[in-house]
């Protein structure tokens, strides 16, 4: 059973990236097959349970998870009321199913070796998923995403990608998606692989070249995601690292400053000798409209918050749970969309729905930094890193709707709740 869990749990971490480009696009006609995640959470929930029921695992519940089950009962009080059941259980999955991977990581017996071997495995699943991305983005072209089935819209009789797949819109340059259902969601996703192993690999004692190359690919495919939100989540996640891990004397500014140099003389060969397709204009214009406040995108997202502000306190109970956000699209030809996760939570569930689901969000972070002032272990804030990339990305983005994001999140998250490991009979956590 525990082995069975392990390997479900890896096919999960595995395939998710792939879910959208291989079974939403490639087998789009197999609509059944698309819930082949939500089976493998299941299947694991279910085995989690045979094990607590059968006395194998001795159950502990903290107020994160409290606030979790709330969430769920606030979530079936309002698909009861939704006019269309269907659509507000098919859009409320997304949210409370990922949530179902607590108690299943909570009750997994994970020793460091098994940590150490699943990174491992992540990290070379992110090269393969960087590597494609930057050889679709660059050299097969949009044409390609285009006959694949993704997301179209006519430009001058031409068929085009949609706006959110080039930088400023308007075909000026293609960003990188990889096999995600957008740039944005990529770097998101590369933004938390990166932080995640800048914090752990000492500590799992991972190969220090496998961890340069990983970082040095995910970091230029991260780039190339144009995603500004992601660049920011990433760097404030990275700032927890530096402040609590490294020294800054003269010897570290050097480091940091020939780090910089080489990335910037690499950047520029790649773009003169191998991509050739202006990055460094494509970077400079897009830094340069956003200082400036003559992004479209940036004046979207501002106008975007003041309209959901005036229309959350309109309807302080919701809008109708499924009828809003990104994945509404399916159901709906003009869903109620706005460009924050927090007001997209609201507009679902109203404002106290919203505030028990980000009050779990708080209550992990308050635990983390909890544990680690308990334990003066380094290497848990990994997970307030992970906290940090989700707050920030869901201040300009819908991401509480991608359910990739939220699948790793949870996970990682879990894991400081884990007491039960076999390298720790103690009853330790696994972090620690």
């Amino acid at each position: 059973m525990e082995k069975l869990k392990k390997i479900l749990i890896m096919v999960l971490l595995l395939m998710l990236p792939y879910h959208h480009q291989i079974i939403y696009i490639l087998m789009s006609d197999f609509e059944v097959v698309r819930f082949w995640k939500e089976f493998v959470i299941i299947v694991l929930v279910f085995i989690t349970f045979l094990q607590i029921i059968t006395g194998k695992k001795k159950v502990t519940i903290s107020l994160f998870e409290i606030l979790l089950l709330a969430f769920m009962a606030v979530v079936f009080v309002y698909v009861c009321a939704a006019d269309s059941k269907y659509q507000a259980l098919y859009i409320s999955r997304t949210y409370f199913i990922p949530m179902f991977l607590v108690p299943v990581i909570k009750y997994t017996d994970i020793t460091k070796n098994e940590l150490k071997k699943a990174l491992y495995i992540v990290m070379a699943n992110t090269i393969v998923i960087c590597i494609w991305g930057i050889v679709q983005a660059q050299f097969l072209g949009d044409e390609f995403l285009v006959n694949l089935g993704y997301g179209t819209q006519r430009v001058r009789h031409m068929i085009k990608l949609k706006n959110e797949f080039y930088i400023l819109g308007g075909g000026f340059m293609q960003r990188v998606a990889s096999t995600f259902a957008a740039p944005n969601t990529c770097g998101m996703y590369l933004a938390i692989v990166i932080v995640i192993i800048v914090f752990m690999y000492k500590d799992m004692n991972i190969n220090k070249v496998y961890v340069y190359i990983t970082l040095f690919i995910s970091a230029v495919t991260l780039v190339l995601t144009f995603s500004r939100t992601s660049w920011i989540a990433c760097f404030a996640a990275l700032m927890v690292h530096f402040n609590m891990f490294v020294k800054w004397d003269k010897k570290t500014w050097k480091k940091v400053i020939l780090c910089t140099v080489s990335a910037g003389v690499l950047i520029i060969i790649a773009d003169i000798f191998i991509i050739r397709s202006g990055i460094i204009m494509a970077g400079c214009k897009l830094i340069t409209n956003t200082v400036t406040g003559q992004d479209s995108s940036l004046i979207g997202h501002f106008n975007s918050w003041c309209e959901s502000v005036i229309r959350i306190f309109r309807h302080p109970l919701g809008l109708g749970l499924g009828n809003n956000g990104p994945r509404a699209m399916r159901f709906l030809k003009k869903p109620n969309l706005t460009e924050s996760s927090y007001f997209l939570m609201a507009y679902e569930v109203g404002i106290p729905g919203a505030a028990i689901y980000f009050s779990s969000y708080i209550i992990a972070t308050l635990d983390n930094i909890r544990l680690y002032k308990n334990t003066g272990n380094k290497k848990v804030l990994a997970i307030l890193s992970v906290l940090i990339i989700m707050y920030l990305g869901y201040l300009s983005l819908p991401f509480i709707q991608d359910f990739e994001l939220l699948v790793l999140m949870y996970i990682i998250v879990a894991l400081q709740y884990n007491r039960l490991s076999a390298d720790n009979p103690a009853g330790e956590r696994i972090v620690v």
